[in-house]
């Protein structure tokens, strides 16, 4: 709970998204990924991010934003996001 309100950046393997619509009937995402330990952790995703960092499809994410709290359960706000790239396995 110490970083409520600092920017941090994340790696996350995606796991889920949920598409809902603003108030404003904007497109808006929660996303859930899963962090190097194998931790669940939650993104919002409002318009404005969304339009400038969308979502790539399955794989691992870098993520920046800020770290807020709804109903006693942390988040992170996202300002962007770049998916990473996959390296082939050269055994395979």
């Amino acid at each position: 709970m110490g970083n409520i309100g600092r920017t941090v950046r994340m790696l996350g393997r995606l796991v889920a998204i949920k598409y809902v619509r603003t108030s404003r009937n904007e497109i808006m995402h929660f996303g859930t990924f899963t962090d190097v330990q194998g931790e669940f952790f939650d993104t919002v995703h409002f318009p404005p991010s969304l339009k400038n960092y969308p979502f790539r499809g399955d794989g691992i994410y870098l993520i920046l934003g800020k770290v807020v709290e709804e109903f006693g359960f942390p988040s992170l706000e996202v300002e962007k996001m770049a998916k990473m790239p996959f390296l082939k396995n050269p055994k395979a």
